[in-house]
């Protein structure tokens, strides 16, 4: 048993001792028999304690539930690097942008699956593992924001490689699961000197997705605060260019195709219909989730007893 108060504790504790504290006074300043006083402070105290109970919203925990889901455990790898952020998406848009907006649309459409989110710039982020609750997901997307400059020491594909591992491998160990990865980048890497790896051997786990590239060749600037990020070997504002060759390596070693969505989401229709069609809805367990039922109307109804009771008494005084 747990509670989730619906206001803060002390709070509560404040105006049940404020409220009983006048009951009780105008009660014990009422001129009627002893015996009815108490019956009366017993009756109020009854009725006090209820309501406090119910505003703690007393709840069960359950971590043995089943509940139904589809068979698909979708991973999001996003580059946040500071590329990522330059202003080519369909015209002059962040390329961010438009992650954002092709995340979102992959969720809608295959509500009911497992999201996980990774972000990468100079280090990796497993943002979130693998949940249902989407809104969890589109909150994180949404406090992206662009990285600092002056902190930034260069990006490389293979810095998000262990978290992904680490994730693969967690879906793998699920029966009856598809796993789907959207690998999402422009390819660029600024920090060459990292050591490339190959990301092959992640195959294995993977039943299908996509390496989704956002850039464009001509290139885009990049904003910092009000003005552009500066590069100082050209002596011009920096210009970042999307690395298909790159992505289309990295698709390659994942066994899923490469799209660019640089100008909208049209290419991916077709995957996400494809995916959709491998999807089934299974039955799983919570296995150690924990799921609040909530207990509160039980009180409630000895709380209406209470009043109906009370209302008897008051209507019965009120005929002598």
């Amino acid at each position: 048993m747990k509670i989730q108060p619906i206001f803060p504790i002390g709070f509560m504790i404040f105006v049940f001792a404020l409220f009983f504290g006048a009951t009780a006074f105008v009660i014990i300043r009422n001129k009627v028999k002893t015996l009815e006083k108490i019956a009366s402070l017993c009756r109020m105290t009854i009725i006090y304690i209820l309501v406090f109970v119910i505003g703690l919203r007393p709840v069960k925990v359950d971590t043995n539930y089943e509940f139904m889901t589809k068979n698909l455990d979708v991973l999001f790898v996003v580059d946040n690097t500071i590329s990522m952020w330059a202003l080519d998406y369909n015209g002059k848009n962040p390329r961010m942008d438009g992650v954002k907006a092709d995340i979102n649309y992959i969720m809608n459409e295959l509500a009911g699956s497992n999201f996980a989110l990774v972000s990468f710039d100079d280090s990796a982020r497993v943002l979130s593992p693998f949940t249902q609750d989407m809104q969890y997901i589109e909150n994180l997307l949404d406090v992206m924001i662009t990285p600092d400059s002056y902190y930034s020491t260069g990006s490389n594909m293979g810095i998000p490689y262990r978290d992904i591992q680490g994730l693969l491998e967690s879906s793998n160990k699920k029966e009856n699961r598809k796993t789907i990865v959207f690998f999402i980048s422009d390819g660029e890497v600024t920090n060459p000197e990292e050591q490339a790896v190959d990301y092959s051997q992640f195959a294995q786990y993977i039943d299908t997705g996509a390496v989704l590239g956002y850039g464009s060749a001509t290139g885009g600037k990049m904003k910092e605060g009000h003005s552009y990020i500066y590069d100082y070997d050209t002596h011009t504002d920096a210009i970042s260019k999307i690395d298909e060759e790159n992505l289309q390596k990295i698709a390659g070693e994942l066994g899923v195709q490469y799209l660019n969505l640089n100008g909208g989401n049209s290419p991916l229709s077709a995957s996400i219909e494809v995916i959709k069609q491998q999807a089934a809805t299974v039955v799983e367990t919570g296995d150690g989730a924990e799921r609040y039922i909530d207990t509160y109307y039980y009180y409630a109804a000895l709380l209406a007893a209470m009043l109906i009771v009370e209302g008897v008494v008051f209507i019965r005084k009120g005929r002598l």
